[in-house]
């Protein structure tokens, strides 16, 4: 398990490259409502804070292997970053679906960008296979060093919001809520904790409500597609945890995407506005509790923006 001891670790490892990233009312949204812009961090989403964690983290040795990674997108151009920055190679398998802003981040910092597979996990079966030829993996989310590095948003969160009550987290493999979690519960354990899929990318809603939705690929919230892996570590964390898992739809993303552009003058992708999503749709109650949305990230194709706008 990670404890709140590897978050504070992970917090002075990060500190000299990433400031805090801001906290923002949200009055539209209703009394107390605050938007954590995690897609205003470095490579536009909270990823780069695991990424940068583990592979900072790494020996010499490691990261002379090069560092082999998967992503439908911002854990690619985060692990870019990190490698570029720690003098390693990265090589990053990406499904084909990929949009074209998120491979061009992994281009920008001189990583190599393979497009493998139909979605994410097509994807990341190739990257595994090629680790074990040689190089060192960076998994998105199963990685005690990744979900720390993501869990300094809950020691941020708390500094800037000492009456925080509630925690709104986008989940896919459940990296980010598992680091937010573990900081939030072990330093104050009745503040809620509540994760939100897209109904299109359902494995953690699958896994808390012991429900069989499907996956869709064909989603808003690419960032967010793929199942658990067998065994990860983010299921037993989430499982102590988090207070409930709920779903975003499509049409519901799409709204707050729209309202995050047009009222909060902020570009957010699909997968990054699901908490947006569930606060702006009565998901959760806007009861005035003190209620933190992590918006995750904002790299999102110019064609799709035009879809969704």
């Amino acid at each position: 398990m990670v404890t709140l001891g590897d978050v504070v670790r992970a917090g002075h490892r990060l500190a000299p490259h990433l400031p805090p990233t801001p906290l923002e009312a949200a009055p539209d949204l209703g009394e107390n409502i605050w938007l954590k812009l995690e897609n205003a961090n470095k490579t536009h989403s909270f990823k780069i804070r695991g990424a940068l964690n583990a592979i900072l983290s790494l020996s010499d040795e490691e990261r002379a292997r090069g560092i082999i990674a998967a992503s439908s997108g911002n854990h690619a151009g985060a692990v870019a970053y990190a490698a570029h920055l720690s003098g390693a190679s990265a090589q990053i398998l990406m499904p084909k679906t990929t949009p074209k802003k998120k491979v061009e981040n992994v281009k920008r910092y001189g990583a190599e960008a393979v497009l493998f597979g139909d979605n994410y996990d097509e994807a990341e079966a190739e990257a595994l296979r090629r680790v074990r030829n040689g190089g060192t993996w960076v998994s998105p989310y199963n990685d005690a060093r990744v979900i720390a590095g993501a869990g300094t948003i809950g020691v941020e969160l708390l500094q800037q919001l000492p009456d925080l009550r509630r925690v709104l987290v986008p989940v896919s493999g459940g990296g980010l809520i598992a680091g937010i979690a573990t900081a939030v519960k072990e330093i104050s354990p009745a503040i809620e904790v509540i994760g939100v899929n897209a109904k299109s990318a359902p494995a953690m809603y699958n896994a808390f409500h012991k429900d069989d939705l499907p996956q869709v690929w064909d989603t808003l919230a690419d960032a967010l597609s793929g199942e658990i892996e067998n065994g990860s570590i983010t299921l037993p964390i989430c499982q102590r945890y988090l207070d409930d898992m709920l779903l975003a739809s499509e049409e519901q993303m799409a709204a707050a995407m729209r309202f995050m552009l047009e009222t909060q003058g902020w570009v957010v992708e699909g997968g990054g506005a699901v908490g947006v999503a569930a606060v702006m749709h009565d998901v959760v109650p806007r009861d005035g509790a003190p209620t933190a949305v992590v918006v995750s990230g904002g790299n999102v194709d110019l064609s799709v923006l035009r879809t969704v706008l």
